[in-house]
């Protein structure tokens, strides 16, 4: 991908490239719908990307960096395990319930992608269930944790977090970060003893 001319346009594209696949998806946006929205030529868009594939890897793979970064640097500060699972299920609650769009295309568009973008997806998603893993572990070398396989609370956690695509409204009587905390709640008073 060549370098932005100018980073404020190259956000903006990428904000109405995520908002158009999430809402049309993917296969349905047209490189001319693209440019419609944002009063540009098509032919001026392959100056920010050289692909409709590479920028919804591009929106994919940086969402999953940027929350990847944060939560390791959770899991890497001086604190208990019951408070790195409770910062970590807090900030991916408010992450990606925070960006639905980015989550939607994470959860409904990962299989438009070639083999090799998606490959390196699955690579990062197998991070972050590690992460959630090392968790886990930690609590459990503790004796804080029921005896539930750490892979089945992880990917409850994640199904939980991700299925707020269907019914959760940033702007409906429920906070985002009151919608976190309730995770918390939900979730550790269901896994630690």
């Amino acid at each position: 991908m060549s370098k932005p001319k100018n980073l404020q346009k190259s956000n903006e594209i990428y904000s109405v490239v995520a908002r158009l696949f999430a809402h049309k998806g993917y296969h349905s946006t047209s490189m001319r719908e693209i440019a419609g929205e944002l009063g540009m030529n098509q032919s001026s868009l392959y100056h920010y990307f050289k692909s409709k594939e590479d920028v919804l890897y591009k929106l994919m793979n940086d969402a999953m960096d940027d929350a990847m970064a944060t939560m390791e640097e959770i899991c890497a500060a001086d604190l208990s395990p019951e408070d790195k699972l409770k910062k970590v299920l807090g900030f991916y609650t408010r992450y990606y319930a925070g960006d639905q769009e980015r989550l939607i295309l994470l959860v409904n568009e990962k299989n438009s992608l070639s083999d090799a973008y998606s490959q390196k997806l699955i690579q990062k998603e197998r991070r972050y269930v590690n992460l959630f893993k090392q968790i886990f572990e930690e609590l459990a070398g503790h004796n804080k944790i029921k005896g539930i396989p750490p892979s089945v609370a992880t990917f409850a956690f994640l199904g939980m977090v991700h299925y707020t695509i269907k019914w959760y409204n940033k702007k409906g009587p429920v906070g985002l970060d009151e919608l976190a905390d309730i995770f918390v709640e939900i979730f550790s008073k269901g896994v630690l003893k």
